[in-house]
């Protein structure tokens, strides 16, 4: 069985037991994430990949940040507020337009979330509804060159080292150059709260 599919199937079932922990219906949960029941049925059974819209969404039906329901280990040993992390981290949610992999998911409580995410598309015609979310974005670019395009804005091209922060619900896309990849570290913190 190839890695995506375990991936997303471990998180179906991540989703469901969660789901099933706070006594909630598909239809509740659905309609609190504002999709359809149809959509988180397929996401619970591993034959949908969610995008990272989704998962946001997801997440705040319940109750939660992104970096917990992605989280792969169980509750941190530590009781402080520092987590280290080494290496490649142990999730990774793809999509047609990209890899989050979250930063120190173990972490409880804070009030910004943090992954690497690796942009792999490339043509705008590909890239499907512009991404648009309650959050405070920032964008560092690590390697490869990220093509920033944004309702309102002229496209801009940033290279490693190039930073880009804007509001998340501003309509939105990130494509890498054709034949790369854009590799990044993205931040966000939600608005509300």
């Amino acid at each position: 069985m190839e890695t995506e599919q375990i991936d997303r199937q471990f998180l179906g079932r991540r989703i469901k037991s969660r789901r099933i922990g706070q006594n909630l219906s598909q239809e509740t949960l659905a309609e609190k994430a504002g999709f359809a029941r149809s959509t988180l049925s397929k996401i619970e059974t591993g034959n949908l990949s969610p995008t990272f819209e989704i998962l946001l969404k997801l997440a705040r039906g319940l109750g939660t940040d992104l970096a917990e329901l992605l989280q792969t280990g169980g509750p941190s040993a530590l009781t402080g507020r520092m987590i280290v992390t080494r290496g490649t981290p142990d999730t990774t949610i793809t999509d047609a337009n990209s890899a989050l992999s979250p930063l120190a998911p173990q972490l409880r409580g804070r009030r910004f979330q943090s992954y690497i995410t690796e942009f792999t598309c490339t043509d705008i015609a590909e890239f499907g509804p512009w991404n648009s979310h309650a959050t405070e974005d920032f964008l560092f670019v690590l390697t490869g060159d990220l093509v920033f395009v944004s309702e309102g804005y002229e496209p801009t091209v940033l290279a490693p080292g190039d930073s880009v922060h804007f509001d998340g619900a501003m309509k939105h896309a990130c494509l890498a150059r054709p034949g790369g990849t854009s590799r990044c570290l993205y931040v966000y913190a939600d608005k509300a709260g």
